[in-house]
């Protein structure tokens, strides 16, 4: 089914999150560790985490006990805030109207249609908050292997306290 399509720094800000809302509250994990279980490079996940804390929604810590954490509690933080920190402009809909002398641009039909679907596509994102995902995924069967949210399972490799945080 055709739809609106994310960024893949969108997906990868979004399933980052997800992987610390995940540890204990103020836990801190490695990037690296981040980047390797979404299979992307570090590099390219830093600046997506970068995004992500100039918006406020996670915490950078440098140093031996350092890495990323929530800024603030996983119920607290919805789709929509990550969509936004990732993309927060133009709008969805960007038309060419002044480029092309269009007569009907300040009262424009479409540009009020893409305006209002944008507005309702933020208002579903907003209601879905990081914690509803982590809640959706421990009723499923099948869990996301590369989030370990069972961090009590003697067989689940411990995640890293503290992260080298890359020189910027």
């Amino acid at each position: 089914m055709p739809g609106l399509q994310f960024s893949q720094s969108t997906d990868l800000a979004i399933h980052g999150l997800w992987a610390l809302a995940c540890l204990e509250t103020g836990r801190f994990i490695l990037l690296s560790d981040i980047a390797s279980r979404q299979h992307v490079s570090e590099s390219y996940l830093s600046k997506v985490f970068q995004k992500l804390t100039r918006a406020g929604l996670t915490r950078a810590m440098r140093g031996k006990r350092g890495g990323y954490t929530l800024a603030r509690p996983p119920a607290e933080i919805s789709v929509g805030d990550v969509v936004r920190a990732m993309a927060p402009e133009p709008p969805m809909y960007q038309c060419l109207a002044q480029e092309r002398c269009c007569e009907a641009f300040e009262n424009c039909l479409l540009l009020r249609v893409f305006a209002e679907a944008e507005q309702h596509m933020y208002a579903v994102l907003d209601r879905v908050t990081l914690a509803d995902l982590l809640t959706d995924v421990l009723r499923s069967e099948k869990r996301m292997g590369w989030i370990q949210l069972d961090m009590t399972s003697a067989d689940a490799p411990e995640i890293p306290s503290a992260v080298p945080l890359s020189s910027r």
